[in-house]
């Protein structure tokens, strides 16, 4: 039996019974925290909030993240494929409108066995980076309502500078296209299947941002589009000193106004009002809510 991981494309090879792989992750699930989500996309937090678990451990590792305190550390519970569907259980309790699993990649063996226990019975968002290999992504498939996928990068160069791997939009690409094949399907306002495409603008890298931009338009897919402009200085970003600003209102028109030249109209434009850390979730045991 295999016992060497490699779920993602770092391939790190890791043997996850005895030690952690590239993602910080050993073969215990560990979840940051959970709860209500109320500022995703307006189809996505709907009227009472995305029922949100954020998974602790990344194999992206960007040097900017906001969820810096849970992708680099073993933070939060660790639970079992019988527990974490009790989260499914406790969240859709809660009123939630969705299970939303952030960052979960490489805990899906685990995944699979939580969803041959409990399958919710609101539908599942799958919130990803998109650093993922497709065969990993097609066994997780027939559980996934939603994709909530994230492109960052087009650049090798950006992507190595930020996270190490120059490699992200080869695989990322191919992800993305695979997610973003998804009919959208709406019960009211609220989103029930389908994908929207997220892309971050980063400072001083708009001409990548409209590279994205371009690559998706071309891709004439049935997804969504979700351009964000809530970058917040976070992480260990000390010895990237762009990185230590959010953008400005030139930039963001920059990349908004180019996404309406090419045409795309499934679409959500976030206010730079959100690069603000009210916005981002509180990850302290002290607190039982994110917000």
């Amino acid at each position: 039996m295999e016992t060497k991981c490699r779920l993602c494309p770092v391939e790190c090879g890791a043997d996850r019974s005895i030690q952690c792989g590239a993602c910080g992750a050993d073969n215990t699930v560990r979840v940051a925290k959970y709860g209500l989500h109320p500022f995703e996309e307006p189809c996505i937090s709907a009227k009472y909030g995305s029922g949100t678990v954020f998974f602790s451990g990344c194999a992206l590792r960007c040097v900017f993240c906001q969820n810096y305190k849970i992708s680099r550390a073993a933070a939060g519970e660790a639970y079992d494929a019988k527990s974490l569907a009790r989260i499914f259980r406790e969240l859709e309790e809660q009123g939630a409108e969705n299970i939303n699993l952030v960052t979960a990649s490489h805990y899906v063996p685990q995944l699979l066995q939580a969803f041959r226990e409990y399958k919710p019975k609101i539908p599942v968002v799958y919130n990803t980076h998109s650093y993922e290999k497709l065969e990993v992504l097609q066994a997780l498939d027939k559980y996934i309502d939603v994709y909530l996928p994230d492109m960052k990068y087009f650049s090798p160069k950006i992507s190595a500078r930020y996270t190490g791997k120059s490699n992200y939009f080869e695989y990322a690409s191919r992800a993305v296209e695979f997610m973003a094949r998804r009919e959208c399907e709406f019960d009211g306002e609220k989103m029930v299947r389908g994908c929207i495409v997220r892309h971050l603008i980063l400072p001083l890298c708009t001409d990548d941002s409209l590279k994205i931009v371009q690559w998706f338009a071309d891709l004439r897919s049935p997804a969504y589009f979700s351009l964000m402009g809530q970058y917040t200085p976070c992480g260990d970003i000390e010895n990237f000193p762009e990185l230590k600003r959010r953008i400005t209102p030139r930039e963001y028109k920059k990349v908004r106004d180019f996404v309406f030249d090419c045409g795309i109209e499934r679409l959500f434009l976030q206010k730079l009002e959100a690069a603000d850390s009210r916005f981002i979730p509180d990850f302290s045991a002290d607190t039982k809510t994110l917000f």
